[in-house]
């Protein structure tokens, strides 16, 4: 099933985006469900107007910026500029989660130990944004990545059920990669999917 998978996610994503096309794209898909002038943070599912993003030339206050969920500083190919795996966050909590591997908690997100807990309303969402990584790119999920490894991503799958801001991203990625996160659409594949998986 996994090699099934893979093969459609990667067949269907005909249009690869570069990391600074972003911007046409992750604020649709990260539009607040109730206020679509606003974006809604990873981690913290605090509410921005969009046009706070870093870099906008001009506008102030510039309050947030993009996190890579599977951390850029371990990926060396297409995968930077993927949206699938791209959120906006808030700069400071950006900037203390770093390329620290995910690890359990419970609660808020938060840093511990050197490790990031992204929060009891993100878990599963991350770990199916990092699944998916690993499907399209065969990502590692090793321990710089997972310090529970696979079995930790699939439990928070589990655990944290898909969202309507993880479909409505999955639709207006689609409109812009041409493919889905599967893991989105059928979170009950997960585990048969990983079935046996070794890195």
């Amino acid at each position: 099933m996994y090699d099934d998978l893979a093969a459609l996610t990667i067949a269907k994503h005909k249009n690869i985006l570069g990391y600074g096309e972003r911007h046409k794209y992750l604020y649709k898909a990260d539009a607040s469900l109730k206020n679509p002038q606003n974006v809604v943070l990873v981690y913290t599912g605090e509410e921005r107007f969009w046009k706070e993003y870093e870099g906008n030339k001009g506008y102030s206050p510039t309050t947030f910026n993009t996190e890579h969920i599977y951390p850029q500083s371990k990926i060396e190919n297409n995968a930077k500029g993927d949206l699938h795996h791209l959120r906006v966050c808030d700069k400071s909590v950006n900037s203390r989660r770093g390329n620290y591997p995910f690890s359990e908690g419970k609660g808020n997100a938060k840093l511990s130990n050197k490790t990031w807990y992204p929060g009891d309303e993100w878990k599963g969402d991350v770990a199916r944004m990092v699944l998916y990584l690993n499907l399209r790119y065969h990502e590692p999920l090793n321990n710089e990545i997972s310090t529970g490894g696979v079995e930790m991503l699939l439990k928070w799958n589990d655990e944290d059920p898909v969202s309507d801001l993880e479909r409505q991203r999955n639709n207006v990625i689609e409109k812009a990669q041409g493919n889905r996160n599967p893991f989105i659409d059928f979170p009950q594949l997960v585990r048969p999917a990983y079935k046996g998986y070794k890195q």
